[in-house]
């Protein structure tokens, strides 16, 4: 918790300084600064959680990857953008010829900064999910000082904080699995690791322990062969893993069904009901909109979304 207090206020000293030095339109983010010749007018955004947060506070982007936008962002499915290239590779062709004032990256474009910076300042607004809150409302007041959205942002995050506090009033001393689900396959998710942030979010105790982090130095593991003695092996921990958990019998599983992502296609209910072991679950499930979980994540109007989707779960 120390831990947290500390990036916290570091976050928010970094959006802060962004508002005292707004007049020499220096943006300071975390370890960036990012200098302006003025407000943006052309906004480039490569991060959906972003392209959430400005389109909540009615900032609108101008350039966009050609994806498919769901939920709050699906204005941007028409024509109203400029599309060049994906989340993962931004068209520097497109780019070039469109000259935007500031390119917004995130987690999957985060790679191509060093690439873009030549046609425009880039700004990595990657969210973190291991301080999400506190994340969430840094990242929103550094886009409300630089278009002087403060007011409606403060609205915002103020309902967002209400929303929290009545989903932890009902979800107190309740416990959940996180369960992220693909063809069939299904992975518990626990406190530190990728969707282990629903916890702390919702204020859910976790049936598993905490997952200490990764080495960031440590060499990648390749994926085991399908069928090998070391793919089996790894099986056969997973299913002890999820064995354990259920064993546990938590009062949620949240589950997230990666299939489900673009194509709104959710089979995950259908492949529970052939596993044998999630077969001896007690618990409440909550099937999450995978979209807004696994393609945007934590932005301005999504958080609040995906607030309202555990209350709604939760309610007894």
């Amino acid at each position: 918790m120390k831990q947290k207090t500390v990036i916290a206020s570091a976050l928010i000293s970094a959006t802060l300084l962004f508002a005292q030095t707004a007049t020499a339109q220096n943006m300071v983010w975390k370890e960036q600064t990012i200098q302006l010749k003025q407000t943006p007018q052309k906004l480039a955004v490569y991060e959906l959680s972003a392209l959430d947060t400005l389109n909540a506070l009615g900032i609108q982007a101008q350039v966009i990857p050609d994806t498919s936008f769901p939920n709050q962002l699906n204005v941007y499915n028409g024509n109203i953008a400029t599309k060049a290239g994906t989340l993962f590779e931004p068209d520097v062709t497109v780019l070039s010829a469109q000259k935007p004032d500031l390119i917004v990256l995130g987690g999957r474009s985060q790679a191509k900064a060093d690439t873009l910076q030549g046609i425009a300042p880039v700004l990595n607004l990657s969210p973190d999910t291991d301080n999400l809150m506190p994340d969430l409302k840094a990242r929103t007041e550094l886009f409300a000082d630089l278009f002087g959205k403060q007011a409606q942002a403060a609205k915002r995050l103020q309902i967002i904080d209400t929303k929290q506090a009545k989903l932890k009033a009902q979800t107190k001393g309740k416990t959940a699995l996180m369960l992220f689900t693909n063809k069939g396959n299904f992975m518990p998710h626990a406190e530190g690791e990728r969707f282990g942030y629903v916890y702390e979010f919702s204020g859910l105790k976790s049936v598993l322990p905490v997952v200490p982090p990764k080495d960031p130095n440590a060499p990648a593991t390749p994926r085991p062969e399908a069928g090998s003695p070391e793919a089996l092996a790894a099986k056969a921990k997973a299913d002890a893993r999820l064995q354990a958990a259920v064993a546990a019998q938590p009062d949620y599983v949240i589950v997230l069904d990666r299939g489900a992502v673009n194509t709104n296609e959710y089979t995950a209910l259908e492949e529970w009901k052939k596993n044998p072991i999630l077969n001896q679950s007690k618990a409440k499930i909550i099937l999450v909109d995978a979209n807004a979980w696994y393609l945007v994540g934590p932005g301005l109007s999504n958080t609040e979304f995906m607030l309202d989707e555990l209350i709604k779960g939760t309610q007894h």
